[in-house]
């Protein structure tokens, strides 16, 4: 089935409408933007800019779009999807939603739990969480002066005990990332992010 013409042309008027109010809001000339796009390493001309927003350009491609709103200094979801100025959008043809809805389906926030998209940021939280938790116990050693041997307490074995647990969730992750056939993203420098207890970076490089 072919895609509706006028829905294609709808979602064009609605970028070109965005690049304009998002110009004009930071003062910008169009050939400011375009010059801001030529610094990116992707030149569009003030030619294109102007027949673009006037409406005597009727297409743009995703790649135009990513360079505008790096120069615009937006993300790219909220040209197509203005979020804010309007009580729906059009996502697809004939399927509106409310603009935030759309900007979290165009992110993948919406993405089923086995999703690429949702192990791989599952991952980078559990990473955080531990490289928070291990820094944590070393930023409470140091202010209360405890510099020889590993932080102690309560305070700080709890934070350990999460960090294990946390860590042995990230081993099982890692393990259904490798047989997904994904590519496993990098541990290298997690101890340099933070000094870890004897054995916690161990934990991590596997």
């Amino acid at each position: 089935m072919e895609q509706s013409p006028d829905w294609t042309a709808r979602v064009s008027r609605t970028i070109a409408h965005e690049v304009r109010r998002h110009r004009t809001g930071r003062g910008m000339s169009a050939q400011q933007l375009a010059d801001a796009c030529e610094a990116l390493g992707a030149p569009m001309p003030r030619t294109v800019i102007s027949n673009l927003e006037n409406g005597r350009r009727g297409s743009i491609t995703v790649a135009e779009v990513m360079v505008l709103a790096a120069a615009l200094d937006v993300p790219p979801a909220t040209l197509v999807f203005p979020v804010g100025h309007v009580d729906e959008v059009e996502y697809l043809p004939g399927q509106s939603v409310p603009p935030l809805a759309a900007v979290e389906w165009w992110h993948g926030l919406l993405a089923p739990a086995s999703s690429p998209l949702a192990l791989l940021r599952r991952h980078r939280d559990l990473e955080v969480r531990i490289r928070n938790l291990y820094r944590g116990i070393w930023e409470q050693a140091i202010a209360e002066y405890q510099w020889h041997g590993e932080p102690d307490g309560p305070e700080a074995e709890a934070a350990r005990d999460v960090a294990r647990d946390l860590t042995t969730q990230l081993h099982e992750l890692r393990d259904e990332i490798a047989r997904r056939g994904l590519r496993l993203p990098a541990l290298a420098g997690l101890d340099k992010v933070t000094p870890l207890p004897p054995g916690g970076d161990r934990a991590l490089a596997r």
